[in-house]
């Protein structure tokens, strides 16, 4: 992993607005009602960039989620829809269409997606490296 997430706002004239371009980059059409999973990537030197002035922590990443659709989003569980009517403590998040949401979690961690039946939202998942 190469491109290294820039948690300060403003850094050398770049902002958390404008990000670089990951080169860790995930694509899927969920099937419907099926539980989707993609194991975060690691390994290799994850991001040390020159113009950063520092060090990648090779354990942890950011995961960034987009989604055309509602999708239900969980980090080494099954992901699910909540049964209706009542609140309960669950392990799932949903993320809603068009949504941005970001994630810090470590290499090897397994994420989890699941849509209602009869949709089939598209997925995006870029991975930053986090710095130490």
């Amino acid at each position: 992993m190469t491109t290294q997430f820039r948690t300060q706002q403003e850094v050398k004239g770049i902002n958390d607005f404008g990000q670089q371009y990951s080169d860790q980059i995930y694509n899927v059409t969920l099937v419907a009602a099926t539980d989707t999973t993609l194991t975060v990537p690691g390994g290799g030197s994850m991001g040390n960039i020159s113009s950063f002035g520092g060090t990648a922590n090779k354990n942890k990443v950011r995961a960034v989620i987009r989604t055309t659709g509602d999708v239900w989003v969980a980090v080494n569980q099954v992901a699910d829809v909540p049964a209706a009517g009542t609140f309960a403590k669950d392990t799932s998040e949903l993320v809603t269409a068009y949504e941005q949401k970001a994630y810090d979690v470590n290499v090897g961690d397994v994420l989890h997606f699941f849509a209602k039946t009869a949709t089939t939202p598209s997925v995006s998942v870029a991975f930053y490296a986090l710095p130490s």
